[in-house]
């Protein structure tokens, strides 16, 4: 998963600081889509992929005190929560 989100949102680069920072919150957005009623099967899809990749950019451009997640990552994790 690792991979594919860091290939989704164009990063390159190999720092396990990074990578650990973005393991993170791929653990954070999963917990978040499952609690919200998704299953792990769809997480494991490319649209799940893809929906868990803009999570984890929002958590990655979040400003100091803030988290929330863009329009764009609540109407896809809408549609997979509700089984799309």
């Amino acid at each position: 998963m690792l991979n594919d989100v860091k290939s989704y949102l164009g990063i390159t680069a190999e720092d396990s600081d990074l990578d650990s920072s973005i393991n993170l919150k791929i653990s954070a957005v999963k917990s978040y889509l499952i609690t919200g009623g998704a299953a792990v099967k769809t997480l494991e899809s490319e649209i799940g992929t893809a929906c868990i990749a803009i999570g984890v950019n929002d958590l990655l451009n979040q400003k100091a005190g803030e988290s929330k997640f863009s329009p764009a990552f609540k109407l896809l994790a809408n549609q997979i929560c509700r089984g799309y």
